[in-house]
């Protein structure tokens, strides 16, 4: 890497790094939310109106306090959830209130899910996701990867939305069938989960594990015991219109080193052809930066780390599905949300609709996410949409290398090897062109001193003299130019992709996805931390050479810039996964064999000349 394209990277790569060391600095993380009380119920947040829907025709004499959700904790009277259930005790069901109570809840139980890729458990609480640990990915240090955050909102917001209220599906308590589901390779179960209101209305979830996959399929129905009650609750809540999705719980970091993994943590949606994202990094701002509300042919949306993601896929089993999706956060425990909302669908017989989602929870990998179609491979993060075409080339090639070379350390420096000899002719023409600069410059001095009272008589006497000379102060930069792309592409397709999760090279480097510490210090360093990594440290010596090498035009200042560049990348660098630190002290030690190979044909060419 020579020296204009070492100098482009230290202020490319402090842009895209610069949060990872600087704003955990200056910006600490958010308090923890507060406790919850000793009843356990935690109250939604202030001003919130998701809940609210318009009555509609039909319903104009319906009350506010009918079309309200009924909270966890009380009912819009006053009354507690159990003391409201008890008055409805061989009452009659007459407002949208009664219609819309649980049963009460008894005792928390859970359900555990093992597959031979993940266990799952799942609590009767709002029959949510409690705990989901994959079992072919470990953390760094040790235990598996858990994907579900310690602090997440205790409350569901899975909802059926009818044309005269709302019916909080995700905060009612459901009744558990079993305790244990065991799944073998290859075998396919489903659970039934039953939740029941006082007036007669029975919300069954049924959750549907593939043991070959990272997929649940998700499944809600409404129905009716076909009681006077059960009648009256429906006349009450009018038809059943729209299925609330959501998942407000987060994702968990799963990386030793948290603080370099928050910029890689995001949600995203896709709706028809548009696809956004949402740094959870915005929270630390503004919760507007983090909000997005999409409406159209809805597709997927998802919460991200950096190897790791969640996902909800809307199934297009009879063709597109209009609806909604919406990115939200948390700044209190600094978690990010999404929603979708689709029409629910007609049932037959007792069952009055029902709605189906698929859940994907699990590494991020092209080739895991593709079986459900709908473009998922677009929702993991490779960079922009310039970029993402060649990160996924990059990312094809090292898979189709890893199939007869297992070690991506060998093949990362092969990725090097092969690419800085396909930018030879480029690299030789940049090199060439700084040296006739260089070469220019005494007599570019001469035309600044003489002119130097005259800057228009300067620029004009500058370009004969570029003339002249057939110089090109512009060659050396057009060559750069061209290989950043390929260099971007590099670095997002290094820096994200799982295939180097846990994956040795040799020696000390166990992980190619994590810093290649050779020890730690008994004291830290500011913005480095406390590990000893040894690739940045022989990075930075090559570049060091490459500097000498290299051709310089701007005399003691920008001799002054090659010796602070080694240092800057050091920075850089320091805590990059040592995959990628890898590709660049490869990349650095070829671009210094190649410049001495091209200065040395040049200084025989001139010998033989004299």
């Amino acid at each position: 890497m020579d020296r204009r394209t070492g100098l482009a990277f230290v202020l490319i790569f402090l842009i895209l790094v610069a949060s990872n060391y600087l704003m955990p600095k200056f910006m600490p993380p958010p308090p923890q939310p507060a406790v919850a009380d000793s009843s356990g119920q935690i109250g939604s947040r202030e001003g919130s109106s998701a809940g609210r829907v318009d009555p509609g025709p039909g319903h104009g004499n319906a009350s506010a306090r009918n079309l309200s959700p009924i909270s966890s904790g009380e009912t819009s009277s006053g009354e507690t959830d159990e003391e409201f259930v008890e008055s409805l005790s061989g009452a009659s069901i007459n407002s949208v209130d009664q219609a819309v109570t649980f049963v009460a809840p008894g005792l928390e139980e859970t359900l555990t899910v093992n597959t031979p890729l993940y266990e799952m458990v799942i609590s009767s609480r709002g029959a949510r996701v409690q705990s989901f640990r994959l079992k072919e990915h470990k953390m760094q240090g040790d235990g598996l990867v858990q994907l579900i955050p310690e602090n997440y909102p205790d409350i569901g917001r899975d909802a059926m939305i009818f044309r005269g209220g709302i019916l909080d599906v995700g905060q009612a308590a459901y009744t558990l069938k079993t305790s244990v589901l065991d799944l073998s390779p290859g075998e396919t179960r489903s659970v039934e989960m039953i939740a029941e209101t006082v007036g007669g209305l029975q919300v069954i979830k049924v959750l549907t594990f593939d043991a070959a996959t990272y997929g649940v399929d998700v499944q809600y129905v409404l129905r009716q015991d076909g009681s006077d009650a059960a009648r009256k609750s429906l006349n009450l809540l009018g038809s059943p219109e729209d299925f609330r999705f959501t998942w407000n719980q987060g994702i968990a970091p799963t990386e030793r080193i948290e603080r370099l993994e928050k910029p890689a943590m995001r949600s995203v949606a896709m709706v028809g052809d548009q696809l956004k994202a949402k740094k959870r990094e915005g929270l630390r701002k503004n919760v507007e930066k983090v909000q997005e509300s999409l409406t159209g042919s809805v597709r997927f949306a998802g919460v991200q780390d950096k190897y790791f993601t969640i996902f909800g896929i809307v199934p297009r089993d009879h063709g597109a599905v209009e609806g909604t999706i919406r990115l939200d956060g948390d700044p209190q425990s600094f978690t990010q949300s999404w929603e979708i909302q689709i029409p629910m669908l007609s049932a037959a017989g007792s069952d009055i609709a029902t709605a189906r989602l698929h859940l994907f929870m699990g590494p991020a990998e092209r080739e895991l996410v593709r079986v459900y179609g709908e473009d998922l491979e677009a929702g993991i993060d490779l960079g922009m949409r310039i970029i993402r075409p060649l990160s996924s080339l990059v990312l094809a090639i090292m898979s189709w290398m890893y199939g007869f070379i297992p070690n991506y350390g060998v093949i990362i420096i092969l990725f090097s090897v092969i690419t800085k000899l396909a930018f030879y002719p480029l690299t030789k023409a940049q090199t060439e062109s700084m040296k006739r600069m260089q070469e220019v410059q005494p007599k570019l001095k001469e035309l600044q001193e003489k002119y130097k009272d005259d800057k228009e008589k300067l620029n004009q006497a500058t370009m004969k003299l570029y003339q002249d000379e057939k110089v090109n102060p512009l060659a050396g930069c057009l060559p750069m130019l061209v290989q950043m792309p390929v260099f971007f592409a590099l670095y997002q397709a290094l820096n994200h992709t799982i295939a180097l999760r846990g994956q040795p090279f040799v020696g000390w480097i166990t992980d190619l996805s994590a810093p290649d510490a050779l020890f730690v210090l008994p004291f830290s360093i500011p913005f480095l931390g406390s590990d000893f990594n040894v690739l940045p440290i022989l990075m930075a010596v090559a570049m060091y050479f490459q500097t000498k090498l290299s051709p310089s035009a701007g005399g003691g200042q920008m001799a002054a810039m090659n010796t602070m560049l080694p240092l800057f990348m050091v920075f850089i660098f320091y805590n990059m996964p040592s995959g990628l630190v890898l590709y660049w002290l490869v990349n650095t030690i070829m671009s210094v064999y190649q410049t001495w190979r091209i200065h040395s044909k040049g200084t025989a060419t001139q010998g033989a000349t004299a």
